[in-house]
């Protein structure tokens, strides 16, 4: 970590210098800094804070109250030699805060992507790297941009996952229908169990058979990326001007392939499959998710689990008068995870917002409101929520939990 700001503080250092200089250098809170040197080079490195406060209480054992770091991430990218060569590499200083079974290693994203088709017909590339695996809606967003203080139960468990491989991604009719096909070494699912070894950032993969997804995603009223992809979407509807009726489609399937630790290093296959929706229309945003999964171990006899999960979200930004210091934006969201315990140590966990009780395998309801005081929008930004939270622990009692959170954004 130390290493990690040492870099950081250096390329501040001479960001400060070229800045002084001019010649394509440009500055701007919430959106960092930036070079366009042409079709030979660009670049643009921006920085992530969160901070929180958070109180866990109910029928936990104990009540929890703490402050944390959950994120302190910079993100560096552009192109190099040409347009269609482009970069992307986030490092967190800090662990994610997520519960996550695996150890995660300070880059989160480096990947490397060649856009080959650049025509009136769209965009293809073929992307290699370490990256989100774009599996499922919200979880393949960045987390700069989301409403709530974390993305759901459901989503966290099924999806949201990072992983190595390589994707082969399009892009057609102005942006509106958008693909991606790839193969990469972990499985879609952040919270997979224990048992299960493919998962997780920097994980090598442990056979000979890689994991696969292919993701559709479709917008009938006309792009709602800006022109890039979901990995760049902020959620809430900040549009000052036409805000009429928008939308986006997107469904995934991931084919996987892993090893099951607990079950004598067993083989595992696992299909996975989720589809999400989002529209907006005069500052109101809907956004629901649903995933299901099955995960069968080849012993003998089979052992198979079927977990699934839902969760569905409503918020509304207010406008924002011109002398008004702050545009405020509120949601609510009910999300449930349902697993299916007949793999030992490898079914989905879901988490929650505190360490308190950590993941555990089990039926779980949350019900979540939040209120959002933005200052600049998502760059600079205080979220209050309340979650009331029924979790139901394989083989336990069940547990009425009641979480607590005030969390700062800063983008610059």
């Amino acid at each position: 970590m130390t290493k990690i700001a040492e870099t950081l503080l250096a390329v501040a250092a001479s960001s400060t210098v070229l800045l002084a200089q001019g010649g394509g250098w440009m500055a701007a809170p919430g959106k960092g800094l930036s070079y366009d040197g042409g079709e030979a080079f660009g670049f643009s490195m921006d920085n992530q804070l969160q901070t929180r406060f958070g109180y866990l209480g109910g029928d936990v054992a104990r009540d929890v109250t703490s402050f944390d770091v959950p994120r302190a991430r910079t993100l560096l990218r552009g192109h190099a030699f040409k347009k269609s060569i482009q970069y992307y590499l986030q490092l967190d200083a800090v662990d994610d805060g997520l519960g996550t079974l695996t150890v995660n290693g300070p880059i989160k994203d480096a990947h490397i992507t060649w856009n080959f088709i650049d025509d009136d017909s769209g965009t293809i590339g073929l992307r290699m790297g370490q990256g989100k695996t774009q599996f499922g809606l919200s979880g393949t967003g960045e987390a700069r941009g989301l409403f709530f203080l974390e993305r759901s139960a459901a989503a966290n468990g099924f999806s949201r996952a990072r992983s190595t491989g390589a994707w082969v991604m399009g892009s057609h009719m102005e942006n509106k229908l958008r693909w991606s096909a790839g193969l990469m070494n972990g499985a879609t699912a952040a919270g997979l169990g224990a048992g299960y070894v493919d998962v997780g950032e920097e994980a090598a993969n442990s056979d000979n058979e890689v994991n696969a997804v292919f993701t559709a995603e479709f917008d009938p009223m006309g792009d709602t990326t800006g022109g890039k992809g979901r990995e760049y979407w902020y959620e809430g509807d900040f549009r000052t001007e036409d805000r009429g009726l928008q939308g986006s489609v997107r469904a995934s399937l991931a084919i996987e392939n892993g090893k099951d630790t607990s079950a004598a290093a067993n083989d595992i296959e696992g299909i996975a499959f989720t589809i999400g929706t989002v529209w907006s229309i005069e500052g109101f945003q809907f956004l629901g998710e649903w995933f299901t999964r099955t995960d069968e171990a080849q012993s003998t006899p089979a052992d198979e689990e079927q977990p699934m999960g839902w969760s569905v979200q409503g918020v509304w930004v207010m406008p924002k008068s011109a002398d008004a210091a702050i545009q405020w934006g509120f949601g609510a969201r009910v999300c449930m995870v349902e697993t299916d315990n007949g793999l030992t140590g490898s079914g989905v966990n879901f988490v929650t917002g505190l360490s308190g009780l950590g993941a555990v395998n089990g039926d779980s309801t949350e019900v979540t409101l939040a209120a959002n005081a933005f200052y600049h929008e998502h760059a600079c930004k205080t979220t209050f929520e309340y979650t009331f939270q029924q979790v139901s622990p394989t083989g336990g009692t069940d547990l009425d939990n009641h979480i607590v959170g005030i969390g700062f954004q800063l983008l610059f």
